[in-house]
C-alpha cells in the first residue's frame, strides 16, 4: 500500500478512473430520455426546487466539465514528477484521504437524514451527494499535489 501511495502515476491513474466514471454518470446518466421527467419540481422557493430547475436545464454539465478540468491538472501535475514521494509526501496524501473521507461521511449522513426525513428529490439528493463526494476527493488531492509541489 505505502508503494502504492508513493507513486505519482498511481495516484494519478486511481484519480483519472474516479473522475471518469463519476464524468460518465454525469453525462450518460443524467442525460437518459425520462430524467427530466423523474426530477421534483416544487413551486416553493426551497433549495431543492432550485437544483432540480439547475439539472433539467443541463447546468450539471458544468460541474462536470469543472471537474474534469481539475482532474486534468492534478495528472499532469503527477505525471510531469519524475520520482517517487517519500515518507512525508506520503504523510500529507494520506492526510488529504482522511479529510475527503470524513467530509464523504459526513455527506453521507446528511443524505441519509434528508432521505428519512423527505423520501421525495431523491435523484436530486443523489446528484447533490455525488458532486460534494467528487469535489472533495478531487479537490483533497489537488491540495496533496499543490503542497507536494511547494515543499
Amino acid at each position: 500500500m505505502k508503494r502504492l501511495l508513493r507513486s505519482p502515476v498511481a495516484n494519478a491513474v486511481l484519480i483519472g478512473v474516479f473522475s471518469a466514471f463519476y464524468s460518465w454518470v454525469f453525462f450518460v446518466t443524467l442525460k437518459k430520455p425520462g430524467a427530466d421527467s423523474s426530477l421534483y419540481f416544487k413551486d416553493d422557493a426551497s433549495f431543492w426546487p432550485a437544483l432540480s430547475d439547475f439539472l433539467s436545464a443541463g447546468h450539471h454539465y458544468y460541474i462536470a466539465w469543472a471537474m474534469i478540468a481539475v482532474t486534468i491538472l492534478i495528472v499532469f501535475l503527477l505525471i510531469s514528477r519524475r520520482r517517487s514521494y517519500d515518507e512525508y509526501h506520503t504523510s500529507i496524501l494520506k492526510d488529504c484521504l482522511v479529510a475527503a473521507i470524513a467530509l464523504t461521511l459526513l455527506a453521507i449522513a446528511i443524505f441519509v437524514l434528508l432521505i428519512l426525513n423527505d423520501p421525495s428529490n431523491i435523484i436530486e439528493k443523489t446528484t447533490l451527494l455525488i458532486i460534494i463526494h467528487w469535489t472533495t476527493v478531487v479537490f483533497a488531492n489537488l491540495v496533496y499535489v499543490l503542497l507536494c509541489r511547494r515543499s
